[in-house]
């Protein structure tokens, strides 16, 4: 069942986040440049800066821009990618990236969570539920009322492997380690659907409409709808290894599935019979997936542990906008929805969680906690809040994209601020 942790007031959490979280961005990467660089090679701006002679960088750097301008415009310096933070000349001018806090406003102990690249055991739904996967079961915790439900416990030792929530209804797939795929229906509870068509574990799933979509260790693809009997409506078969990913565009025309043959596919609902793209530049396997809501025909994918890049895609022309080496394993990630920004999650070897400012591609935000990977990553309804999940069986919840709605009264953080409970 679950069940509330009690805790003392004041008292410290049992886990203690890495002291790398009490740096800053700024402050990491001068210890990183300190390592790697040697003075002797700095050009007489970076000699400035060591020196301590800020006065006479910004003494330069003023007399360069003020040129032609009048004394009252206000400038910031733009600083190379990933090395300093912007250095402001008046206190009067707004920072160019808004303040995101480093830490998770709350945290939920999840015990069974499973430390599997291959899984997808946490998902979001409309109306506020978290579903989540744990060992044999399937939970769900109210965001809202903070009341958690097992909804259904298979016979072991099988193990859900996937879940995923419905947008228009309350029914959530739930995908196992043996290949089958059931339809719950929450308000009902019980199950509406059983298919047992995949013959090895179901690790991803995505809706279109009322139509579920299953990827499977055994190469396979298959598109069912719920409201037939048939046991699926289309099947593809363009991986030569495990399907790990996928996910469908948000005009649901285009579905997008990510293989441990390091290879992502584009599948178009009016072109069943064969891919429409096959990009394989990655070079690991690909799980992490999510097209722009912002720019139509957007596609990123995040490669794995030898790979470590963000791709960009554009499938009007099924070209390569751009990649970026994150320098970390990539499990998974999601395009906010009220900011043109990115969230992705990291494993081998740095274990964060990054945001990243489009369409430049620059990281905002760096966010430490977790102490494994942090595999499982998904986004609250109104797009502001995601929740994270690793195998050191915690979910993390983190406050990073700005409201479409100032007066949205989704979560009251003071009342959460130090919460711990228990999934057991």
């Amino acid at each position: 069942m679950l069940r509330q942790r009690s805790t003392s007031k004041g008292k410290h959490f049992d886990r203690l986040v890495p002291e790398k979280v009490n740096l800053s961005d700024y402050q990491i990467h001068m210890v990183e440049d300190q390592k790697n660089e040697s003075l002797k090679e700095l050009d007489l701006n970076e000699q400035l800066r060591v020196e301590n002679c800020q006065a006479k960088y910004n003494s330069l750097l003023k007399q360069k821009l003020m040129e032609n301008k009048s004394q009252s415009s206000l400038f910031v310096y733009q600083r190379q990618p990933s090395k300093y933070k912007p250095y402001i000349f008046e206190n009067e001018c707004p920072s160019p990236v808004r303040k995101i806090a480093k830490t998770p406003y709350k945290i939920l102990d999840a015990p069974k969570l499973k430390d599997d690249f291959y899984y997808q055991l946490i998902d979001w739904s409309m109306s506020n539920q978290i579903g989540v996967g744990l060992g044999n079961s399937v939970y769900t915790w109210n965001a809202i009322t903070n009341e958690t439900t097992q909804l259904l416990e298979i016979e072991a030792p099988v193990c859900i492997s996937s879940i995923k929530w419905c947008d228009r209804s309350e029914i959530i797939a739930i995908g196992d380690d043996t290949g089958t795929v059931r339809i719950y229906d929450i308000v009902k509870t019980k199950i509406l659907k059983t298919y047992e068509n995949h013959n090895l574990r179901v690790g991803c799933l995505d809706w279109n409409g009322f139509n579920i979509t299953s990827g499977s260790r055994d190469k396979c693809i298959l598109f069912q709808d719920i409201r037939t009997n048939n046991d699926y409506e289309l099947q593809f078969q363009s991986h030569k290894q495990e399907v790990c990913g996928l996910q469908w565009s948000p005009n649901q025309q285009f579905l997008a599935s990510g293989g441990n043959d390091n290879n992502v596919m584009i599948q178009s609902i009016k072109m069943p019979n064969q891919s429409m793209y096959v990009f394989k530049e990655h070079v690991a396997a690909v799980k992490a997936l999510a097209w722009s809501p912002h720019q139509a025909n957007i596609l990123c994918s995040g490669g794995g542990t030898t790979d470590k890049c963000l791709k960009f895609w554009n499938i009007s022309n099924g070209q390569l906008q751009n990649s970026v080496d994150t320098g970390s394993q990539i499990c998974n990630m999601k395009w906010s929805t009220n900011t043109n920004e990115l969230v992705t999650s990291h494993g081998y070897s740095l274990n964060q969680v990054a945001v990243w400012k489009m369409p430049k591609i620059e990281r905002i935000a760096t966010l430490y906690g977790h102490t494994f990977r942090v595999l499982y990553l998904s986004l609250s309804p109104d797009g502001e809040n995601i929740v994270t999940g690793s195998g050191d069986e915690t979910l993390r919840f983190w406050k990073l994209f700005p409201s479409k709605n100032k007066n949205s009264n989704f979560i009251n953080h003071s009342k959460l601020d130090s919460i711990r409970l228990d999934i057991r």
